[in-house]
């Protein structure tokens, strides 16, 4: 069996250990639930500890997707998330991506616990390389126990403004005190500031200020990102500043509808972040992924934005190992092409898009290059 193929059995004998533990009632739940069937995005598979976030942000998204502005712990029990990932055909066991707290704080104190059992667990049965983001504060037991579930976990603190904080994320713990945790976080773990998402205005005009403290606190990285706005989030930033709201709306291609995600032109601005961080000797990324793949020591060349992390983990590429797992899965390969940049396959047999989008995901995460394939 090759490597390919020995990563959906690793999924397929987790399946069956926590099949034998759950209930039927946890058991039929897993199966209906998202994690058990949604691709991962492009930060990774999300992995939900928790539904909504008392924190709320004026630039958050996740109230105009209908969640609440408290928190509650995910309905499913920690082992049946864990059951319904390994359900999902998408997952590929050491190679995808996890990504937690992007709908909820993970850390509050209502989820905390939650989180850091499900952490600990996705990573023992799964491996799945983590990534958490987070505005609270890293005290020593939740660090101790990050470490505990995985010691390279990418941890991402969220910061995007310190004087315009209150205003713009009224619940949130003081950023100061983020940083300064998060520097003590950073002597066990890899630690980044979450510069995302960069506000104009306010991001740019604050930098200075929060690399500064950054560095004071042994912090060295930091990841940015664009803002999304909805009519929501508009709405929300125009009634606490009136000229961030115009200075927001001059730089959107269009405007959003009802709880549709635009991201606005920040090209500029993340530019000077860019420019700030080299003068502090700063390291930058411009994806979450990117800090997650660099804290593994791994490498991926899977998008525009790599080659990425550590390229003495480049893994040669077996074609056979690919015909494999293409035969497993109920095409034969007319020809394979493996290329510095990509693989091309060409299956012989008419198959589903949908399956066709699955073996493309599945491989791609797997041998962390562009996969392109066709049916002929």
């Amino acid at each position: 069996m090759g490597r390919i193929l020995s990563l959906v059995e690793h999924r397929e004998r987790v399946r069956r250990e926590l099949e034998g533990s759950l209930s039927t009632d946890v058991i039929g739940r897993a199966r209906r639930d998202f994690h058990s069937f949604r691709a991962p995005r492009p930060c990774g598979m999300t992995i939900h500890t928790g539904v909504g976030c008392s924190n709320r942000c004026a630039y958050c998204y996740i109230y105009d997707m209908g969640f609440p502005g408290s928190v509650e712990v995910y309905p499913l029990p920690a082992e049946g998330i864990v059951y319904a990932l390994s359900l999902n055909p998408y997952i590929a066991p050491t190679a995808t991506l996890a990504a937690y707290g992007s709908v909820t704080e993970p850390f509050n104190p209502v989820t905390r616990d939650f989180s850091l059992k499900l952490m600990e667990l996705v990573y023992r049965y799964l491996k799945l390389p983590s990534q958490v983001s987070t505005k609270s504060i890293l005290d020593g037991d939740v660090v101790s126990r990050i470490i505990d579930a995985d010691a390279r976990c990418s941890v991402l603190v969220t910061v995007v403004a310190i004087d315009r904080a209150k205003i713009l994320e009224p619940y949130a713990p003081d950023p100061v005190d983020r940083i300064t945790y998060a520097g003590h976080a950073s002597r066990y773990l890899h630690t980044s500031l979450f510069i995302r998402p960069v506000i104009p205005g306010v991001t740019d005009a604050e930098i200075d200020r929060i690399l500064k403290l950054a560095v004071e606190y042994g912090i060295r990285r930091i990841v940015i990102g664009a803002l999304r706005v909805t009519e929501g989030i508009l709405t929300r930033i125009r009634n606490i500043d009136h000229l961030l709201y115009r200075e927001i709306v001059s730089r959107l291609p269009r405007e959003p509808r009802g709880r549709e995600q635009i991201a606005i032109r920040v090209d500029d601005v993340k530019k000077v972040i860019v420019r700030k961080a080299r003068e502090h000797q700063v390291k930058v990324y411009t994806s979450a992924c990117q800090a997650n793949i660099d804290a593994h020591g791994e490498f991926c060349n899977m998008c525009s934005r790599g080659p990425c992390g550590n390229i003495h983990r480049i893994e040669a590429i077996d074609e056979s190992d690919i015909a494999e797992f293409l035969e497993y899965m109920g095409t034969r390969p007319r020809e394979i092409t493996v290329s510095r940049n990509c693989i091309a396959i060409e299956v012989e047999s008419r198959i589903r898009r949908e399956k066709l989008d699955h073996i493309k995901r599945f491989l791609e995460q797997v041998l962390r290059t562009v996969v392109k394939i066709r049916s002929i």
